[in-house]
């Protein structure tokens, strides 16, 4: 028995029929449809987590920026001469004249110069507000920014080019590393709340000197407990807690 090639080939595509286009494009839109459910399950959850990361960054900010304004109104006069020092001096030169003494020369005041504690203190809080505001800078624009890593993708038409966009936006952000920027945020105010105690320690040892003591050991015991909590993970890698520096050494 002879076979010729034609009827292989009628064969074949009688045995082996190629599918149909619309079948094709319904498989691959169920395909897409499964893809976009999967990921979008998984960018909402992400996103709800950072919400609620930068939500509770802003209250705490907040809270505290406005505490430290306090202590930092307070403090920031003995930076600048007293005005009573000023009066005082030209009362001085006032009396002078009215004496109208010509032997011995007016007197003065010595030119003002800041306590270098009382700088310390000022830089020490000032900054420690200044890493404060950055911090609820910083959060408002996570906060934007998922916003618009939810919307962008959902800005497309068709179900292939939504899948697309919404996997070039997550590979730019893997690339530009916006999830660890985001667990790196809190470092700023554990570094502000770190300044503050710095500031109100160097505070009251000018006021007085046992308070300043006992907030000294307090302050030391709470820094070792932290320190702890930071290099726990890098020693133990069942250690359940960790600093938002551990991500930094691990």
């Amino acid at each position: 028995m002879y076979f010729t090639a034609s009827g292989l080939d009628d064969d074949c595509k009688s045995s082996n029929p190629l599918p149909d286009k619309s079948i094709l494009d319904e498989n691959c839109a169920k395909l897409w449809k499964l893809y976009i459910k999967e990921a979008d399950r998984y960018d909402r959850d992400l996103v709800e987590n950072w919400r609620d990361d930068m939500d509770s960054l802003l209250i705490f900010a907040a809270l505290f920026s406005s505490s430290i304004s306090t202590f930092v109104i307070d403090r920031y006069h003995s930076l600048s001469q007293d005005s009573s020092d000023a009066q005082l001096t030209i009362l001085l030169q006032m009396s002078h004249q009215l004496a109208n003494t010509t032997q011995t020369p007016p007197a003065s005041l010595p030119p003002f110069r800041p306590n270098p504690q009382d700088v310390a203190v000022n830089t020490f809080w000032f900054l420690s507000l200044a890493f404060s505001l950055v911090c609820a800078l910083a959060a408002v624009m996570v906060r934007q920014w998922a916003r618009k890593y939810l919307r962008q993708p959902r800005a497309c038409g068709s179900l292939k080019r939504r899948a697309t966009s919404r996997q070039d936006v997550y590979e730019n952000m893997q690339l530009w590393k916006l999830e660890m920027f985001v667990e790196m945020i809190p470092i700023l105010l554990h570094i502000a709340l770190a300044l503050f105690f710095v500031g109100l320690l160097l505070f009251l040892q000018m006021i007085n000197q046992h308070v300043a003591l006992f907030l000294t050991w307090f302050t030391a015991v709470a820094f070792a407990l932290y320190a702890v909590l930071t290099v726990g993970p890098l020693v133990f890698r069942s250690f359940p807690y960790k600093t938002p520096f551990s991500g930094l050494i691990l």
